[in-house]
């Protein structure tokens, strides 16, 4: 419900002389105090009772439903201000309790200065500029005990929150991607939004392919008509995205981190690379070119750890040099043909020889689907036992409606065969959390890797880029030495084809029986 005036009374100057005008406040600032009675129904039902039986006229009301734990709540806000431009014809607020009024010393001071007589309904009490000093003391209490109140449901709240992030849930609203719905157990969680989340998903496709800088992709998607809840994107709003952890499925609470149990939108090594990225842009600053360089914002200078830059010459000769964003840098200028048949050196380190693969394809495949068959045979089997069992518990509810067996038979019967269904469903869910992936696609990987070399030379800048950035995590350069780091499955590729040629070279043969090819 938003926060709203009602004017009830069109011109204070309408009543009569002697009439008492009133203003009313109402407030809530959670759903709990709306179950718990609080809503502002009740509370206007009953001050509008109160100023019936006592002959006042309501000139005006006011509620607010937000938080008070600051002062500043809009129609509060509005009541003082109303009650400051009718000084002389409205001087009594009433109020339900202390705690719906204020709770804050701050606002309890700034209603004192305004010498107006305040009703507390439920506590029976009235606060005026004539009330004795125990009376103001006893006020004063109250609005203290108020205080404490809040501060005491804040560190409740606080303490809630954390121990759902510690359990697996985010303890806040959802952001863009996701929405906000009662999950288990009547616990709000997040789940995907249908209508952002694969707006999230092109953010961070775009962005890490390297071509964008933020502001160029908010334009790029802004043109195409692409928008978040019907507004347009805004550079901001990309920013906070692109680094916000929740969407890899885990989250950051509390200074720490926590493996979510909401659906990721992105993978982890993706989020990375945005960082990675982000990082990079924001300490270096590199200045935008009109060119598209194959290796812009891959290589490092290994001198100073700016980023390398590429320069055209002459209209076609293009040299890369460090960005000098550190100041003066010994790093010569390195042509672009250098930098290419140094990179194409290293994906040639990933072809694995063609004996290993048709060895992949003759063992490994081929056991790999007998176990994967194995597996998927024993589901069928608990699977089908599943269902035979739910066909007993429908027929023997059949047998008891038409009275062949007592209800306290059919309870018994249901109970076993639903704890037998339960364990099957336990055994099953063990079988597929225990079955790895299967080894087609990390061979069918293998052999794709294995043409990445001889494609990589036939490629565009940009191609080369995004294969670079497939399998690249780190990459120096100094005095015509390429120092790289991939990410680890190329990483291991290239320690195991390494040592299967050195095997190769040592004993002679293809290296296929070299262990750094087991399975591990």
């Amino acid at each position: 419900m938003p926060a709203r005036t009602i004017n009830v009374l069109s011109d204070p100057k309408d009543t009569a002389p002697h009439t008492i005008q009133v203003v009313l406040y109402t407030r809530v600032s959670t759903k709990d105090q709306e179950r718990e009675g609080f809503s502002i129904p009740a509370q206007l039902r009953l001050l509008r009772d109160y100023a019936a039986n006592n002959g006042f006229v309501i000139a005006q009301e006011f509620t607010d439903v937000e938080t008070a734990k600051a002062s500043g709540r809009t129609n509060f806000g509005c009541m003082l201000e109303y009650l400051k431009k009718h000084r002389a014809a409205c001087r009594t607020i009433l109020a339900e309790k202390t705690d719906r009024l204020y709770r804050n010393p701050k606002d309890w001071v700034t209603l004192d200065g305004f010498n107006v007589d305040i009703h507390f309904v439920k506590e029976n009490e009235v606060a005026s500029p004539n009330s004795r000093s125990s009376e103001k003391l006893m006020q004063g209490i109250r609005v203290l005990m108020a205080k404490q109140y809040i501060d005491n449901l804040s560190e409740e709240a606080k303490k809630g929150m954390q121990e759902k992030a510690r359990s697996g849930f985010y303890p806040s609203f959802a952001p863009a991607g996701y929405l906000n719905v009662d999950g288990p157990g009547g616990k709000r969680v997040i789940v995907p939004d249908p209508s952002t989340a694969l707006v999230v998903v092109e953010l961070y496709n775009r962005f890490v392919a390297g071509r964008h800088s933020i502001r160029a992709l908010v334009a790029e998607l802004n043109a195409e008509g692409v928008t978040m809840h019907g507004r347009k994107l805004c550079s901001s709003l990309v920013h906070q995205i692109l680094r916000k952890r929740l969407y890899t499925g885990d989250f950051d609470w509390g200074g720490a981190t926590y493996e979510g149990s909401h659906e990721p939108l992105v993978t982890r090594e993706c989020w990375q690379r945005a960082q990675a990225l982000l990082d990079t842009r924001a300490k270096n600053k590199t200045r935008k070119v009109k060119h598209d360089f194959a290796f812009t914002g891959l290589v490092h200078c290994a001198h100073c750890n700016c980023l390398l830059v590429g320069d055209l010459k002459k209209g076609k000769y293009t040299y890369y040099r460090c960005s000098h964003n550190r100041g003066k840098c010994p790093e010569p200028y390195t042509r672009e043909e250098v930098l290419t048949r140094e990179f194409g050196n290293l994906l040639g380190e990933l072809v694995i020889p063609k004996p290993i693969l048709d060895w992949l394809d003759e063992a490994v495949l081929t056991s790999d689907r007998t176990e994967l068959a194995t597996r998927a045979q024993s589901i069928k089997k608990l699977q089908t036992r599943h269902d035979q069992l739910q066909v007993l518990i429908e027929k023997a509810y059949v047998d008891k409606l038409e009275e062949r067996i007592n209800e306290e038979l059919f309870d018994k019967l249901s109970a076993t065969r639903r704890q037998e269904q339960e364990g099957l469903r336990r055994k099953i869910q063990e079988i597929q959390n225990a079955t790895p992936a299967p080894i087609e696609q990390a061979v069918n990987t293998l052999r794709l890797t294995s043409q990445a070399s001889e494609l990589f030379l036939q490629q565009s800048a940009e191609e080369q880029r995004r294969l670079l950035q497939v399998v690249v995590e780190q990459a120096s350069w100094q005095n015509g030495v390429l120092q790289t780091k991939l990410f680890e499955p190329f990483e291991i590729l290239r320690h195991s084809n390494l040592e299967s040629h050195r095997k190769e070279n040592e004993n002679g043969g293809s290296g296929r029986d070299s262990k750094v090819w087991l399975l591990r």
